[in-house]
């Protein structure tokens, strides 16, 4: 929806605030690049950018979560005496290795015929993912979800797209 409301002046903001908005609000980084190329290439780039900006926070994040969970395993461990081994923390691999491609292309040391043919095979596989999400859905495992999912979803979706527009609306210009 966010190109249609875009387009229809209903979120009036600039390309460059929309593409902010965009790339903060959206969960999927497939839908935040077809819902910002659907708006244009300056939201677009922006909206990119604070997505995988998003993504690399995820390894500071999953880092910190790993290390609370093996810690309070060891203490529960220590107290039931069950276990004296220290646990291993969980090292989310692809975060860090998305790092590394990072750091890796940053370098420029592929040539760019490379790096277009990688991202053509990228947005393949993405493709892929996608058709496989919805070859594996069906009608069926809604109704047996129930309505509880549908509920947090709605207010979830109303909690994003409120938050955010107020956020990048009125106070993101404060903060320039």
């Amino acid at each position: 929806l966010y190109p249609i409301l875009y387009r229809a002046g209903i979120f009036d903001l600039s390309p460059d605030m929309m593409g902010l908005f965009t790339g903060s609000t959206i969960h999927e980084v497939a839908h935040v690049v077809g819902a910002a190329n659907a708006m244009g290439a300056e939201v677009s780039n922006n909206a990119i950018i604070v997505k995988m900006i998003r993504v690399m926070m995820l390894v500071p994040v999953l880092l910190v979560i790993a290390w609370t969970v093996a810690r309070d395993v060891a203490k529960r461990d220590c107290l039931e005496n069950t276990d004296t081994n220290k646990p291993k923390i969980s090292i989310p691999w692809f975060a860090i290795l998305f790092l590394v491609v990072i750091g890796f292309n940053s370098l420029g040391l592929l040539p760019e015929s490379i790096v277009n043919w990688i991202n053509q095979l990228d947005t393949f596989l993405l493709t892929m993912a996608m058709t496989a999400l919805g070859a594996e859905t069906s009608f069926d495992k809604f109704k047996k979800a129930g309505i509880k999912p549908f509920l947090l979803a709605a207010i979830l979706y109303c909690w994003l797209i409120g938050g955010g527009y107020c956020l990048v609306k009125f106070a993101i210009p404060y903060l320039q």
